[in-house]
C-alpha cells in the first residue's frame, strides 16, 4: 500500500554526525504526522489533527485520549542499517494532577493520516480531510479495524509521567525502529495510551505534549532519536516516482525506478516530484490526477499507474484529492423496488396451516444497477427472505437448513465476514456460521423462540411450530445466533412473516398488489460491491447505504389510489424517521396489530427492530409526479457515519384511472387498551449502561450489570408486570425488545446520573408517545430517559425467554438476558407433570446440568471432560485432559489433569468447549435441554432436543 505522503519536511530534520557509511551515526527524527485520538462524547466525530498539543490519558468526563506519532524512518536511516538503540522523547506541557501515571507507547498496525482540525479546549473540532479520529485512522476514508486505534496489545515501552514542563523518555525501542528499517512499508508509527482508569468518578489523567505543531517550541517537539550503524555500501536520497523520498542504494533506486541524488545522504531539504515513467512518456500516459486506491486513500498519480499498482479508480486528469474523492457514489432511484415473493408450502396452503421448508443458503444479488453482485445470505435463494403469510390459530411448520456452503459448495466452517472471537459465544463457537433463526413477534413454546442458545452449524437443520395463537399483526424473522446475530442479519438473513385474521380482513384495507412490505436495512459496502463490517465487535455501525427490500434506493411504480405499507427498520444500528414529500400518511398498526384508533402524520420513528403499518392515498397525485420517502432522523444516535443520501424509496405515479379519496376507519380495533399500573403488580426495573475495562474491547453493554447467563426475573404465566427500562447512556437510544410477550407503554421520564450505575428521576413524567400507542414487542428508550410498559404475559406456555437491546452491536455484547415463565402449579405428587415446572414445584420438577453428552460441544464449565463425556471432549494428549472436574472413570491415566478450552486439543478444528457455565436444565419448562432425555420425560415429550454442535463435514 503506497503511503500518504502530507506535506512535513520541515520535521524531518535529521542531525547527521559523520559521513562514514561504515561508522554509528545518530539521527534525531521529528514526526512527519502527530495527532489526537478523542473518544466521541456522542454523535460527533471530532479531531485535533492540527494543534499545539498532543493528548493522552482520561478526561474528567471519562472520555479517553490517545496520541499517535509516525516518524518517517526511511527517508533518514537507509535500507539495510543495523539500529543500535532508539528512545522517544516527549515534553510533557500541562497536566492537571500531577499524580505518576504509566504511559505506555505501542506499536500501530495501520496507518492514520493528519488533517487541520484544532483540538478546541479539550472538544476538538470537526474532523477535516484525512485527520485522525477516535474511530477514522484517515477521516472519512478509511476506518480502524478497532475504534481507538489498531495497535500492538504489548507495549513497547512504558514510562511513568507525573509533573508538567519536564521531557519524559521511552527508551529501548530499538527492536520496532529495526522492524521498520527493514519493512518500510509497515512503519506507521507509536500510539501513547494513558492511564485509563475510571472508577466511581474520573480522575482526569489526561496529560498535553508538546506537538510539532508548536512553532515556538521547536526544542520541545517530539523525536525519536535512533543510534545506527548505516550498510557498507554507498547510499543516497533517492526521489520516487510518486514524489516521496527514501534513503536507499543505487541499485535499489533503479529498482523503484527512481531518482539517485548522489552524495545526499539525508532527505532533509530534497523536493522530491511526482515523475512519469519512461513506458509513461512513450505512450503518451504522464497526466496526474486524483485516484481512490484500493482501500479508499486519495493520492495523486498517473491514470496507468492508477489502475495497475493501486487497483484503483482514476478520477482525471488535473483532478485533486477532497472528502468526497473515494466516497462510492450509486445513482438513486434506478432500480425498481422488489417484492419478495409469498413463501409456498410443502404440504398445506399459504395463509393457513401449512409445513414449508427455509433453507439458508449462500446467495450473489445485485443491490443496484451499477454494482456487481454482492455475496449475500438469504433464505429460499433471496434476500430479504419469502414473507410467510399465516392465519390466527392455524399452526404453520418451519424446517430450518443451515446449507451455508463456500464458493466451492463446501459447507462452510468459517464465516463470510471476520468474526471477533473474544466476545460470548464465538468465545466457544470461534467463526462457525452457527445460525438459528427467532421469529420476532411471535408467541410460541420457548424451544421455537429462536433461542440463541439453540443454534446449528451449517449441514444442520431443526424444525419449528408456530401456533400463531395472536391476533393480526407484521411479525419479521431473523437469524439470532449467540455473539454473531449482527454478522448474520447483516449479511441478509432476515424476512417478513404477517399473521392475518378475520376481524383485520373485514376491514377492507388496501390488499394483494396493494399491500406491499417494505424492509429497510442499511449497509456499507467496498468498491467493488463487497460487503463491508468490522473485523473486530463495535459498539455501532451504520452503512452508507439504505437498502429496501434487497435494492439500493429503489423506485415503485403506485397508481392513483390507496396503498398499504408494512414498514420493518431492519438496520442494526440506525433509527429512522421517515417523512414522504410534502404529504401526510395514515398510520393503523403498530409491530403487535392494529391501532385503537387511526393516526395522521406527517413522519414517524422506527427504532431497530421496529415495525409500522401506514396507508398512503395518492389518489390525488399528479400522473408522473414523484413522491421520496426520506429518512429524516439527524443521526445514527450512536458513533457512525450518517447515510451518503436521506433518500429511502421514491413512489413514481403511473397513468391510472383516480380512485375515491381513501381514509381507513377511525376506529381500529377498540379492544385496544393501555394497560394500567396497580398497587400489587410486580414491578421490577433495568438499569442499561456501557461499562468499561472489558477484556476483548474495552466496553461491554449490561442490563443491570449482568450477563446473558444471569437469570433473575421469574414471571407467573398470565400475570401482568411494570418494566421499567432506564438508560443511563448519555448518547445511545436503547430500543428494548423482549420475546414472546406483548406490552404497553405507561409513561417516560427524564432522568440524571448521579453515581456509578445510579440515578434520579428530574423534570416530570409524560405518557406515551403517539407512536408508542397500541400493542408493542419494541420500545426506544432515549438517552437518559426512563420507560415504562405493562408487560402481559401469556396465559399457558412456559420456559426461558430473551430480552435485549434491538442494537445488534450491544446485544451481541452483551446487553441481552433471558427471563423464565413460570408455571402456577404443584401437586406434590413426585412426577412433573403439565402446569408445573423446577420453580412452581421443584420437589416434582427437578434441575439439572444444562450439559448434554453428545452434542459436539465440550460443556467444561457445566463438568464435562475427555472423562465423563469423550464424545464431547477431547484429551488423551500427554495426559491432558479438556474439561473441568476429576477424572473418574478407569481407562484413564492416573494423574490425568483436566484443563479450561483455551489449551490446544480444545480448539482443533471440530472441538467446541465452553468454559462458562450456563443456566440449568428446569423440567417442566417445555425446553428439553441438557440430559433431560433421561430424566424429563414431560419436556422431551413437547420438543425435541437441541439440534447437535456436529458438524458433518469435520
Amino acid at each position: 500500500m503506497a503511503r500518504l505522503r502530507l506535506v512535513a519536511l520541515a520535521f524531518a530534520l535529521l542531525l547527521v554526525l559523520t559521513a562514514s557509511a561504515a561508522t554509528a551515526k545518530t539521527v534525531t527524527i521529528y514526526p512527519a504526522r502527530d495527532g489526537t485520538l478523542i473518544e466521541p462524547a456522542g454523535e460527533e466525530t471530532n479531531a485535533a489533527g492540527l494543534s499545539d498539543g498532543i493528548y493522552s490519558g482520561v478526561l474528567a468526563e471519562g472520555r479517553r485520549m490517545r496520541a499517535a506519532l509516525w516518524f518517517d524512518i526511511d527517508r533518514e536511516i537507509p535500507e539495510g542499517s543495523t539500529i543500535n538503540s532508539a528512545s522517544v522523547f516527549l515534553f510533557l506541557q500541562k497536566v492537571k494532577l500531577p499524580l505518576p501515571k504509566d504511559y505506555t507507547l505501542h506499536r500501530l498496525l495501520g496507518e492514520f493520516g493528519e488533517g487541520t482540525a484544532s483540538f478546541n479546549g479539550g472538544k476538538g473540532a470537526p474532523a477535516t480531510m484525512y485527520d485522525v479520529t477516535w474511530n477514522h485512522a484517515m477521516y472519512p476514508f478509511k476506518a480502524w479495524t478497532t475504534p481507538g486505534g489498531d495497535f500492538v496489545a504489548n507495549p513497547s515501552a512504558t514510562t511513568a509521567v507525573s509533573f508538567a514542563q519536564m521531557e519524559y523518555e521511552w527508551a529501548g525501542l530499538e527492536a520496532d525502529v529495526q522492524f521498520w528499517a527493514d519493512h518500510p512499508s509497515e512503519d506507521f508509527g507509536f500510539i501513547l495510551i494513558g492511564d485509563e482508569q475510571c472508577g466511581d468518578f474520573c480522575n482526569p489523567s489526561a496529560r498535553r505534549f508538546v506537538s510539532k505543531d508548536l512553532s515556538d517550541e521547536e526544542n520541545h517537539w517530539p523525536r525519536l532519536v535512533v543510534d545506527f550503524t548505516p550498510p557498507n555500501t554507498d547510499y543516497a536520497a533517492c526521489c520516487t516516482t510518486e514524489g516521496n523520498c527514501r534513503l536507499t542504494t543505487p541499485d535499489g533506486c533503479t529498482a523503484i525506478k527512481g531518482k539517485y541524488n548522489a552524495g545526499t545522504l539525508s532527505c532533509m531539504g530534497v523536493q522530491c516530484s511526482v515523475e512519469c515513467t519512461p513506458e509513461e512518456i512513450a505512450i503518451g500516459a504522464c497526466q496526474l490526477g486524483a485516484c481512490c486506491t484500493e482501500d479508499l486513500q486519495c493520492v495523486i498519480t498517473t491514470e496507468t499507474r492508477c489502475k495497475g499498482a493501486y487497483k484503483g479508480q482514476y478520477n482525471g486528469d488535473d483532478t485533486t484529492c477532497n472528502s468526497e474523492s473515494c466516497a462510492l457514489r450509486l445513482e438513486p432511484f434506478v432500480d425498481a423496488l422488489p417484492i419478495p415473493h409469498v413463501a409456498q408450502p410443502y404440504e398445506g396452503r399459504a395463509g393457513g396451516k401449512a409445513k414449508y421448508i427455509f433453507t439458508i443458503d449462500e446467495i450473489q444479488q445485485k443491490l443496484h444497477r451499477d454494482l456487481p453482485p454482492t455475496t449475500l445470505w438469504g433464505y429460499n435463494g433471496m434476500f430479504p427472505g419469502p414473507t410467510l403469510e399465516a392465519w390466527t390459530n392455524d399452526p404453520v411448520t418451519v424446517t430450518w437448513v443451515n446449507n451455508l456452503r463456500d464458493e466451492n459448495g463446501v459447507l462452510r466452517t468459517s464465516h463470510y465476514l471476520d468474526v471477533d472471537e473474544c466476545i460470548h459465544g464465538p468465545s466457544f463457537s470461534q467463526k462457525v456460521p452457527f445460525v438459528v433463526p427467532h421469529l420476532h413477534g411471535g408467541k410460541m413454546k420457548g424451544r421455537w423462540d429462536g433461542h440463541p442458545d439453540f443454534q446449528f452449524p451449517p449441514g444442520v437443520n431443526d424444525t419449528y411450530v408456530f401456533d400463531n395463537e395472536q391476533r393480526a399483526s407484521t411479525l419479521w424473522y431473523h437469524d439470532h445466533a449467540l455473539g454473531i446475530t449482527r454478522l448474520n442479519v447483516y449479511m441478509g438473513l432476515a424476512g417478513l412473516y404477517i399473521v392475518r385474521d378475520e376481524y383485520e380482513t373485514k376491514l377492507q384495507l388496501p390488499s394483494g398488489k396493494y399491500e406491499v412490505p417494505i424492509v429497510i436495512m442499511d449497509r456499507q459496502l467496498n468498491r467493488d460491491g463487497t460487503l463491508y463490517y468490522p473485523s473486530l465487535w463495535t459498539g455501532a455501525f451504520t452503512g452508507d447505504f439504505l437498502v429496501v427490500n434487497g435494492k439500493i434506493t429503489p423506485y415503485l411504480r403506485v397508481e392513483r389510489r390507496a396503498y398499504r405499507f408494512r414498514i420493518l427498520n431492519g438496520c442494526g444500528t440506525r433509527a429512522l424517521e421517515l417523512k414522504m414529500g410534502k404529504g401526510k400518511f395514515w398510520v393503523v398498526g403498530t409491530e403487535r396489530g392494529l391501532r385503537r384508533k387511526r393516526w395522521k402524520t406527517t413522519r414517524v420513528l422506527l427504532v431497530p427492530g421496529e415495525r409500522i403499518d401506514v396507508i398512503v392515498d395518492f389518489s390525488s397525485r399528479r400522473v408522473a409526479e414523484k413522491i421520496r420517502l426520506v429518512n429524516k432522523y439527524p443521526r445514527s444516535h450512536a458513533p457512525g457515519s450518517p447515510p451518503l443520501s436521506e433518500d429511502v424509496l421514491e413512489f413514481h405515479v403511473i397513468e391510472s384511472e383516480p380512485q375515491p379519496k381513501y381514509k381507513p376507519p377511525k376506529a381500529l380495533d377498540t379492544s385496544v387498551k393501555q394497560l394500567p399500573s396497580s398497587a400489587n403488580m410486580v414491578k421490577r426495573e433495568f438499569t442499561m449502561g456501557e461499562m468499561q475495562e472489558e477484556k476483548c474491547s474495552g466496553k461491554v453493554y449490561r442490563i443491570n450489570g449482568l450477563g446473558w447467563d444471569d437469570l433473575t426475573e421469574f414471571p407467573l404465566v398470565g400475570s401482568r408486570e411494570e418494566w421499567t427500562f432506564v438508560n443511563l447512556d448519555s448518547t445511545h437510544l436503547h430500543p428494548m425488545h423482549m420475546h414472546l410477550v406483548e406490552f404497553t407503554v405507561l409513561r417516560r421520564q427524564p432522568i440524571q446520573v448521579t453515581g456509578d450505575g445510579t440515578y434520579e428521576l428530574v423534570g416530570e413524567p409524560s405518557g406515551p408517545l403517539k407512536g408508542d400507542l397500541g400493542w408493542k414487542d419494541m420500545v426506544g428508550v432515549f438517552p437518559l430517559e426512563a420507560v415504562t410498559v405493562i408487560v402481559q404475559f401469556p396465559d399457558k406456555g412456559g420456559g426461558r425467554f430473551p430480552y435485549h437491546c434491538h442494537i445488534l452491536e450491544h446485544e451481541d455484547h452483551d446487553m441481552m438476558r433471558q427471563f423464565h415463565l413460570q408455571q402456577l402449579h404443584c401437586n406434590n405428587n413426585g412426577m412433573c407433570e403439565p402446569g408445573e415446572d423446577c420453580y412452581s414445584c421443584p420437589f416434582d420438577c427437578a434441575t439439572s446440568s444444562g450439559a448434554r453428552c453428545g452434542n459436539g460441544l465440550c460443556e467444561a464449565g457445566d463438568g464435562e471432560n475427555c472423562a465423563n463425556c469423550p464424545d464431547d471432549c477431547a484429551g488423551d494428549v500427554g495426559a491432558i485432559c479438556c474439561g473441568y472436574g476429576p477424572i473418574e472413570f478407569d481407562g484413564y491415566e492416573a494423574g490425568m489433569t483436566t484443563i479450561g478450552c483455551s489449551h490446544d486439543i480444545c480448539t482443533a478444528d471440530g472441538h467446541f468447549c465452553r468454559d462458562k457455565p450456563q443456566i440449568q436444565s428446569c423440567c417442566g419448562d417445555s425446553l428439553c435441554t441438557g440430559n433431560e432425555e433421561e430424566t424429563c420425560a414431560l419436556d422431551c415429550a413437547l420438543t425435541p432436543a437441541a439440534p447437535s454442535w456436529r458438524m458433518p463435514s469435520l
